[in-house]
């Protein structure tokens, strides 16, 4: 089982892109089609293989979505770039599931998009951040500053004004359920406080996904 990313579609607009679609271009998409040729490559004839495309994933305590989280508490998580690219998200819960199925299920092979069903814009993705956050509107983020920014942090300023519209077409055909397909349960889950955060945070550590 192998982890690939859906950043392979490149920046894909409004165009849906199921297991099926085209790739694109660009740094990012590149990356990914050499990762993928590098596992396609292995001749393992006794070895069933699944290649994940993996979405956005929701979780606590870190990726992404901690850093999204943090600008948003500062009250800066506003639409980023245009906000109308897409994110396809899903909850760390239904990624684990897709995981395990995987190893599981014989029936599995090939290429499957690991992300939710129901992917957001950027600007509703963020206002539902906000809400869930309980904090205000925040003014948009510019393109040139999160271009400066991503070159501040050594990263890439695409991951966050790229986007693709993706849907699990593979895993919706074989009835996989989806515990969260909406995104603002889905949120809510993550940030209500729990009954182990404070004995957490009491030793310095970490809460769990």
């Amino acid at each position: 089982m192998q982890a690939a990313s859906l950043a392979v579609y490149g920046d894909a607009g409004r165009r849906i892109c199921d297991e099926a679609a085209p790739s694109g271009t660009g740094f990012s998409a590149e990356t990914c089609l050499r990762w993928e040729a590098a596992f396609n490559s292995l001749e393992l004839p006794a070895t069933r293989k699944v290649l994940l495309r993996v979405g956005f994933a929701l979780g606590r305590g870190g990726g992404a979505l901690s850093t999204l989280a943090r600008l948003a508490r500062l009250y800066l998580g506003g639409t980023v770039g245009g906000g109308g690219q897409y994110v396809s998200w899903l909850h760390i819960s239904d990624l684990n599931r897709i995981f395990v199925r995987s190893i599981e299920r014989e029936a599995m092979e090939g290429v499957y998009n690991a992300t939710g069903p129901c992917p957001v814009t950027n600007a509703e993705f963020m206002c539902e951040l906000r809400c869930a956050l309980k904090r205000p509107w925040s003014p948009r983020v510019p393109e040139w500053a999160v271009r400066f920014g991503a070159f501040l942090l050594r990263t890439e300023g695409e991951l966050a004004l790229a986007g693709r519209r993706c849907l699990p077409e593979r895993l919706l055909e074989e009835n996989f359920k989806f515990l969260y397909t909406n995104l603002e349960s889905a949120l809510a889950d993550i940030f209500q406080p729990r009954a182990s955060d404070g004995k957490i945070a009491e030793f310095g550590l970490r809460p769990a996904d």
